[in-house]
């Protein structure tokens, strides 16, 4: 309604100038004296000079809608309108931001639940700006809502802003100092740094937080690894390989890692069972020479 409003006024205001700008200039014909001419050309003369006094007040037309005054006048307008769009779409996200807040408990949970759906399911789909609309509706749903925070973060290390996706974490961390999520995004920012003991330091802490993530643990694995902890790798990939026993990734991970620190055992038992869950496994023959030669 209110947008409805305003547009009639904006036309109606158009058509005021372009009437106050042609006005002055547009002489009535009734004054020209017909009488006074010969009779065999009154007909030829007065088209002559409705024809002259028509080119000249469009020419003037033409001529207003080409002034900068005009285009001014346009660009107003269209700023105008654009900002009672903006406006309208808030008002209508508030309201139904609004009326979620006023719903009962288990009502206001299923939406944000159903919202962070539509959330994962963009963000899986590469669609990041409407996933990060999503997850902004849920915090200003539930300000403490973790899982927003967490979408948000995950959006923007994505986006390799790390600044803003660790001022994230840090923020979850205020709101609950045992987020393993919140750590392990920390570390995995820290690897992207280049500050491989810090790295450390916060995969150690996810890992401490949640004992059945075998991510955590590979993770850990593969920063110790890269700060030559050789053995401190193995103990880590073993646990992530035994949460997750048939899992080739851990399986393949576990075998270097064995091979690495000489024990072959433990490198023959992980390539058997990577043998019989992924045959196709194109390290196989590799894996099998290298645990020959221990």
């Amino acid at each position: 309604m209110l947008l409805t409003i305003v547009l009639i006024s904006i036309i109606l205001i158009c058509l005021l100038i372009i009437i106050r700008t042609l006005w002055p200039k547009i002489p009535l014909l009734a004054n020209i004296n017909i009488n006074e001419l010969r009779s065999e050309k009154q007909a030829e003369i007065k088209a002559a000079l409705l024809e002259k006094r028509l080119k000249r007040n469009f020419g003037a037309l033409v001529n207003v809608f080409k002034s900068k005054k005009w285009k001014n006048i346009l660009y107003f307008f269209h700023r105008l309108y654009q900002k009672i769009i903006a406006l309208e779409r808030k008002y209508r996200e508030e309201r139904k931001t609004k009326k979620i807040i006023q719903m009962d408990f288990l009502a206001r949970e299923e939406k944000i639940k159903e919202k962070i759906n539509l959330a994962e399911e963009a963000l899986k789909n590469e669609n990041l700006t409407e996933a990060e609309k999503i997850y902004l509706e849920i915090i200003a749903i539930e300000p403490k809502n973790i899982s927003g925070y967490l979408g948000l973060a995950k959006i923007y290390y994505l986006q390799k802003d790390f600044e803003h996706a660790k001022e994230i974490y840090h923020f979850i961390l205020r709101i609950d100092d045992q987020s393993d999520s919140a750590f392990s995004g920390l570390g995995a920012i820290s690897m992207e740094l280049g500050d491989l003991e810090a790295a450390k330091n916060n995969y150690q802490k996810s890992t401490e937080l949640s004992t059945k993530n075998p991510e955590y643990f590979l993770d850990l694995a593969a920063v110790e690894y890269k700060l030559s902890n050789p053995g401190r790798a193995l103990t880590a990939i073993r646990h992530a390989s035994d949460i997750e026993q048939n899992n080739p990734k851990y399986l393949d991970f576990l075998i270097e890692a064995a091979i690495i620190n000489k024990n072959k055992i433990l490198a023959l038992d992980a390539f058997n069972k990577l043998k019989v869950i992924n045959p196709e496994n194109q390290k196989l023959s590799e894996f099998k020479k290298k645990i020959q030669e221990i």
